[in-house]
């Protein structure tokens, strides 16, 4: 009777499977191109990102994540990781139907073993686990995709300050050479007045068309970035953030970063995975044998992981909010350098009119200005991105 039952089981099987495998040989090249065609139209930008010419921050975040590949690589990762899950399930309540089944429970002993166990209690954990790391890898993807995006719309911002202050400095450069013609016309400058006048407008166009292919580069970036084609045209409508705001508290930041960070979930996951097996080795082996004790080494490696992730990402926020508190200060310095550099200018271009200051004066005044007004559009933009990266490490985005 038991032999009988086995040999029905089998060829049951062999009836099911044998028309099965001769179906999806028949049909496989042709469902196979279906999906490659589908998967290739899923790579493609979508049309409304070419179309729309107008993004805010969070609709330029928004563009790169839906059309961004390597984050459509993670996605499908996480896919194959619930469907992995979905087999150790199965596995597992094949196992323990193995067990159950007074029949086959004598045929297949090494479901009472060890990797038997491994199989019923442990595998489907670990998948699990998989699963969450995962999905909290892809999370992790979004953000560091979120935070490139950032920083190139920061950067393009950056690039519109510093073409308006380029061109600012051009008609700075226009007016004192009309001072200085005028000047030397009535026989009050020398003629090297002039010249030293239209060397700057030489030098302030230069700097405009320098600042104007840098704004170009900036926006093709980001245009890349977003998964759209690098000249298409692209306005931007959300501005710098000019004044530091209050932070919250470090150590609440702290917190929610290692409750919400992929990299702590991940080794915690994996520590939950390990302290399972452990117990699972000691209920068939003694605590003296290879495979207990290489069990509780890999428990230990997990424990060690947990503190150094935890560690790491405590740092990193500590790290990250120590640089927003610099970045204002340097913000706070820049926008001081700026307004003396204007009153300088301001002064020294009156003295030259009294004919107190040379050109030679008003000109360094005017590159003075211009450094200044370059160092705090850089300080606008640092400020702007250490803000962002501290959001970032502190979890905002993942909850």
């Amino acid at each position: 009777m038991q032999y009988r039952k086995i040999i029905s089981f089998l060829v049951v099987s062999m009836c099911v499977l044998m028309p099965l495998a001769v179906f999806a040989e028949s049909t496989a090249a042709g469902d196979v191109s279906a999906d490659t065609a589908e998967i290739a139209n899923s790579v493609s930008a979508s049309p409304d990102a070419e179309e729309k010419t107008s993004f805010s921050l969070e609709e330029s975040v928004n563009t790169a994540l839906q059309n961004n590949v390597s984050l459509k690589i993670s996605r499908q990762e996480y896919e194959k990781a619930k469907v992995e899950r979905e087999e150790a399930k199965y596995e597992s309540k094949q196992m323990e139907e193995i067990r159950d089944d007074k029949i086959l429970r004598d045929y297949v002993p090494q479901a009472f073993s060890f990797e038997g166990a491994q199989v019923k209690d442990l595998s489907p954990r670990l998948k699990e686990a998989n699963e969450l790391i995962a999905k909290k890898s892809l999370a992790l993807d979004e953000q560091n995709l979120r935070i490139e995006v950032e920083k190139a719309y920061f950067n393009v911002l950056k690039a519109q300050d510093n073409l308006k202050n380029a061109e600012i400095q051009l008609q700075r450069a226009n007016e004192q050479l009309k001072n200085a013609q005028v000047s030397y016309k009535h026989g009050v400058v020398a003629k090297d007045s002039v010249l030293m006048a239209e060397s700057a407008v030489a030098g302030a166009e230069a700097s405009r068309v320098s600042a104007e292919n840098n704004l170009k580069l900036a926006k093709m970036n980001l245009n890349k970035i977003m998964g759209r084609s690098l000249t298409a045209p692209l306005e931007l409508t959300t501005s710098f953030t000019y004044t530091p705001e209050e932070l919250p508290d470090v150590e609440e930041m702290v917190k929610s970063a290692l409750a919400l960070r992929p990299e702590v979930i991940s080794v915690r996951e994996m520590k939950e995975v390990a302290e399972l097996n452990c117990r699972l080795a000691l209920k068939y082996y003694a605590e003296n044998t290879f495979t207990y004790r290489k069990a509780k080494i890999d428990l230990e490696k997990a424990v060690l992981g947990v503190k150094e992730a935890e560690d790491q990402v405590s740092l990193a926020v500590r790290s990250a909010h120590y640089a927003v508190i610099e970045a204002a200060e340097k913000l706070k310095s820049a926008e001081k350098a700026k307004e003396t550099a204007q009153e300088v200018y301001r002064t020294t271009e009156l003295k030259y009119k009294s004919q107190v200051a040379t050109m030679a004066d008003v000109l360094s005044a005017m590159e003075n200005l211009r450094q200044a007004e370059l160092a705090y559009t850089s300080a606008v933009f640092d400020y702007n991105v250490a803000r962002a990266q501290l959001d970032n490490w502190a979890g905002k985005g993942l909850e």
